[in-house]
């Protein structure tokens, strides 16, 4: 017997591998700019995308400065000044050449489809990318909505994130709804937010702040919740 019909999937590191394909992306734009790819330049890229994103999750910033800001704080970090903006758009299209779909993902969303479920893709990101990505991966068609914070005008975990879900969809009754995805910050913490129930994919990760309704390890564990 269902649980829910209304199952709301986040996309990066959920359902496609955003890691592998960040990794990437990251080694092509280092190349184009002179930057040597290896674990210190990685790392420092990543800690400056993630406090720009934790301010944007937090509503301090906007997603333009956060496009605007993590190439060009990097690379001048790097003694080299670059036009942000340009940079991004170079590094989002070398995103849009990868595909790496998560282990299982395919097979989960088509018994779910299968079976009746109303699923939807909700997930923080650019529109034009977000959605090259899906149809790359040939999962587009496996959604029957997808919505993507820059198109919906508010990033996960606000609740207008969510409630533009419900009102589009027309959801009335929020416990016929799950959230699932692995981060805590945006999906789950969104979810506990709108009052929603939440399924977090912790691919192996712990915390001790139980926010989340159940936890999975990986995608295979997720028929059985739902």
């Amino acid at each position: 017997m269902k649980k829910y019909q209304y199952i709301i999937f986040d996309i990066d590191n959920t359902l496609l591998d955003f890691s592998r394909s960040e990794y990437y992306a990251l080694q092509k734009v280092f190349a184009t700019y002179g930057v040597v790819f290896n674990e210190n330049t990685f790392n420092q890229y990543k800690e400056i995308n993630h406090d720009l994103w934790e301010q944007l999750e937090d509503g301090k910033i906007s997603k333009d400065v956060v496009l605007k800001e993590r190439f060009k704080r990097f690379f001048l970090a790097n003694n080299i000044v670059v036009d942000g903006v340009l940079v991004d758009k170079q590094y989002r299209g070398f995103l849009e050449e990868r595909n790496d779909v998560i282990n299982g993902a395919m097979s989960l969303l088509t018994q779910l489809k299968s079976q009746g479920y109303t699923i939807f893709a909700g997930t923080n990101g650019v529109g034009q990318t977000q959605r090259k990505r899906l149809a790359s991966a040939n999962m587009t068609d496996l959604f029957d909505e997808l919505y993507i914070s820059e198109e919906v005008g508010f990033e996960k975990p606000d609740v207008r994130f969510f409630d533009y879900i419900f009102n589009d969809a027309r959801i009335i009754d929020l416990s016929t709804a799950v959230m699932i995805g692995d981060s805590l910050s945006s999906d789950i913490e969104g979810a506990k937010r709108v009052g929603i129930d939440s399924i977090w994919l912790s691919n192996g990760a712990e915390t001790t702040d139980k926010i989340y309704t159940k936890k999975v390890d990986n995608l295979s564990e997720i028929l059985a919740l739902v």
